[in-house]
């Protein structure tokens, strides 16, 4: 399998976990209330995981799983029609265009780990990286008969992350009110 990341994004995430631990004591020293001070440190850390931690580009023989902020996509490799950088990383499929979190500008840098590859992970642009999932994408198969008498399925499968778009909210609106209480 092989892993395209942002270690951009993912770097930005870890500043900002740090920020949060750092934020419970200064709240507390600060005459916060004790059960209070957490729930933005909270928020903050669960948005650097959602946003900034999870989205990546899985690539396997089989299929291309987007994994963004809202939902993860599982794309069978037939089902994809070409990946485009015009506005950073789209891929096209028989569905339409799907845009994606991960590299939302041509110029975004991005980390390709493949597993049992040795050494570190390969660095590329947008463009790099859509050519390494290109790699994958066949040949459109010229039919010149009958269509055939047996079809194998290629699926498009959407897991909408519905309680990560809760939990933001609920931390969201329980930090807010918690920093007003501070």
């Amino acid at each position: 399998m092989t892993t395209i990341t942002a270690p951009g994004m993912r770097l930005l995430a870890v500043v900002l976990w740090v920020a949060a631990v750092v934020l419970v004591p200064v709240a507390l020293v600060s005459g916060g209330s004790g059960w209070l001070a957490p729930v933005p440190s909270v928020f903050i850390a669960f948005v650097a995981w959602a946003v900034l931690w999870r989205p990546r580009f899985e690539l396997t023989p089989d299929h291309l799983r987007i994994v963004d902020v809202r939902r993860t996509s599982t794309y069978a490799w037939r089902r994809i029609t070409d990946v485009r950088t015009k506005y950073g990383i789209e891929v096209v499929t028989s569905e339409g265009v799907r845009r994606t979190w991960l590299a939302t500008r041509p110029s975004a840098r991005l980390a390709v780990v493949t597993a049992g590859q040795p050494g570190g992970p390969d660095r590329l642009d947008a463009e790099g990286a859509a050519e390494r999932i290109r790699a994958f994408v066949p040949a459109p198969v010229a039919q010149d008969g009958p269509p055939p008498a047996t079809v194998t399925a290629a699926p498009i499968t959407h897991r909408a992350h519905g309680w990560t778009i809760v939990a933001m909210i609920v931390l969201g609106v329980g930090a807010t009110m918690a920093a007003a209480q501070l």
